[in-house]
């Protein structure tokens, strides 16, 4: 089955912490983790980290899905590095915000624990550019509630991204990624 081109527009709810990571330098970037209840090809859940590149750009140089339809699509829409992973992730009954998840993939045993501090958080229109290698920009924009977040990540996480607790993010809204011009 060939996956639907682009745009894609997927609701969603993620966990995202900064990180430091290498591209080749050291660079501002994060890691998220993030459960996709209704896209283009059903829902599935994804772990990644990104790269900013610039304030509202930025390349994903992994990324771990728990759907052959997902990983397809993202390889041949917009050129990201997708590969198969088990991703569970549970929620709080009152909490739209993945609370645990667990992620396991090539070299990654990482436990995800998230306890949302903020209330109903800020209502927010972000965008960015998508810029990874071959490919033109691709338009990533995303629209909803923003909380901040106390995080906890045990194990073994992918490289650049340090275990420990840290100040976060909870997301819950709605992504649109355009095709790559």
């Amino acid at each position: 089955m060939t996956p639907p081109p682009p745009p894609w527009t997927c609701r969603l709810q993620a966990v995202v912490v900064p990180a430091l990571l290498r591209a080749p330098a050291l660079r501002a970037g994060g890691f998220a983790v993030v459960d996709y209840a209704d896209t283009p090809v059903g829902p599935y859940r994804e772990a990644l980290t990104a790269v900013a590149l610039s304030p509202r750009s930025g390349w994903v140089p992994w990324m771990v899905v728990d759907s052959e339809a997902s990983r397809a699509g993202g390889r041949e829409g917009w050129g990201l590095p997708k590969e198969l992973a088990v991703i569970d992730t549970e929620r709080e009954p009152a909490d739209r915000a993945p609370r645990t998840a667990k992620v396991l993939a090539e070299g990654v045993d990482l436990t995800v624990t998230a306890r949302v501090t903020g209330g109903r958080g800020l209502r927010v229109s972000l965008t960015a550019a998508l810029r990874q290698p071959r490919r033109g920009p691709a338009e990533v924009r995303f629209t909803g509630r923003v909380r901040p977040a106390v995080v906890v990540l045990e194990g073994t996480p992918p490289r650049g991204v340090r275990p420990g607790r840290r100040p976060g993010v909870a997301l819950d809204g709605t992504m649109v990624i355009g095709p790559p011009r």
